[in-house]
């Protein structure tokens, strides 16, 4: 693993870090961190992750306190709260792999003091208890209100490193090879040292980030998913205010893939949300197609798939720890409450949209029609009127029949004529009876008969 880094998010880091763990513990294959300059703020997480550590002669690592970008204010010291929570994180991935753990919390936390004393790294509370005189004064590694940075040498000196890797002439890697990601071990200077010298014949297999990964990744961003959401809920209840099937469901169709789609890209290993949107689909096609009205299967389909889309899009949610000990949340926490920012603020707007919609179709159905893969069913010869068609044969108080569900939008037959009608602010399902109450010209509005 090659690390040139100057630092990155934070809980992208505990994701990686932890996989890095995980090839070791649960595969057997132990991971070489080479810092071939810089391993700095999360490169030097990544770094603590691995069993072996090699370091150029001007190699770097360390300064991993965490910040806070954003704002008016730009950059800014992260709480004590997650300060003390990623100085347990560095000290146990430290400890892991027999490191010195305090050499870890000092790399996070500027206000840990440590000296060398008799040969003994040892933490103190104040200044004034570094002993600087006397025939065995204390070495100074990390001063108060300093991140601690280690170079190369004191990488070595402290055990944080294992292998010092002097400057190498090396021949260069071709483009050909670097576009193709692969190129002789003998081309990189790790494999001209021991115990790695023996391996020069081996072949470097770069990772290379092709097109599907990178549109997995841009649908993981938390902005891109936020306007996912918004055009789910939006699409799901523009289809609903109109009949038939149009443009929005399809929308809402397509989100609703992209979202699941987001999922892989997540790398979220639990089916269950999957397994709730399914069956929130399976229950709303169940109520709308089969049980008349609207009743507990439309509700629980709809809390159903609500909770498998949060789950989808909030991944974090299961990895959450709270460390009893500290009282403090692991960095999971902040990436989940960004997320669950970023969704507020869509279902917000979707929210104001609806209304704004919801009084659009209201006031001029017509407008609308279009968004509507109606076909040729709707023929006058057949039996069909637009809106603004047969009024004058039409009258308030004229009784007929939903055909097609009014979501305020719909579809009546009055006298053997079909109209395209508007409900007073209510879903009215088909086969109810409704009358006229009002003509506005192309707009029909009607209302339960009282007969009903």
């Amino acid at each position: 693993l090659r690390l040139n880094t100057p630092g990155g998010e934070v809980f992208a880091s505990q994701k990686i870090s932890d996989a890095l763990k995980e090839f070791d513990t649960q595969e057997n294959i132990p991971v070489v961190a080479f810092i071939d300059n810089w391993a700095i703020s999360a490169g030097a997480m990544l770094a603590y992750s691995c069993r072996f550590i090699a370091v150029v002669k001007d190699g770097s690592m360390g300064a991993a306190e965490p910040i806070i970008q954003g704002g008016q204010e730009g950059t800014k010291v992260a709480s004590e709260k997650i300060n003390s929570a990623l100085r347990t994180d560095f000290a146990n991935r430290a400890h892991f792999f027999d490191r010195n753990p305090l050499i870890a919390e000092a790399m996070v936390d500027k206000e840990i003091i440590l000296v060398e004393r008799h040969g003994e790294i040892v933490k103190l509370d104040t200044e004034s208890q570094i002993r600087r005189e006397g025939p065995y004064p204390d070495l100074l590694i990390s001063a108060k209100d300093k991140l601690l940075t280690l170079d190369s040498e004191k990488l070595i000196h402290y055990g944080v490193a294992d292998l010092l890797v002097p400057p190498t002439p090396l021949q260069s890697v071709s483009d050909r090879e670097n576009e193709a990601g692969k190129w002789p071990a003998s081309k990189e200077a790790l494999f001209h040292y021991p115990p790695f010298d023996d391996l020069k014949g081996a072949t470097i297999d770069s990772f290379q980030m092709d097109w599907r990964l990178s549109f997995l990744a841009i649908l993981a961003h938390p902005a891109v998913a936020s306007v996912l959401f918004l055009g789910l809920l939006m699409g799901a209840y523009m289809e609903m205010s109109t009949p038939g099937f149009g443009l929005p469901g399809g929308v809402a169709l397509l989100c609703l893939f992209l979202i699941i789609l987001s999922n892989f890209a997540l790398e979220a290993e639990n089916i269950l949300e999957l397994l709730f949107i399914a069956a929130g689909i399976a229950l709303l096609l169940l109520e709308v197609f089969v049980l008349p009205g609207f009743g507990i299967c439309g509700i629980a389909g709809i809390l159903l798939l609500f909770a498998g889309i949060l789950g989808v899009m909030l991944p974090e949610f299961s990895q959450l720890e709270y460390n009893p000990d500290t009282g403090n949340w692991n960095a999971a926490m902040d990436h989940f409450l960004e997320r669950l920012s970023w969704l507020s603020g869509s279902f917000i707007l979707a929210v104001i949209l609806m209304i704004l919609w919801g009084r659009g179709v209201a006031r001029h159905p017509q407008l609308f029609s279009h968004l509507v893969l109606a076909g040729g069913e709707e023929e006058s010869s057949k039996g069909y009127s637009a809106a603004g068609e047969g009024e004058d044969s039409l009258k308030v108080g004229d009784e007929g029949v939903v055909v097609a569900a009014l979501r305020p939008t719909g579809k009546i037959t009055v006298n053997d004529r079909t109209y395209t009608a508007v409900s007073q602010g209510e879903f009215i399902e088909e086969g109810i009876q409704v009358v006229v109450a009002a003509i506005e010209g192309a707009k029909i509005s009607v209302t339960r008969s009282l007969q009903e």
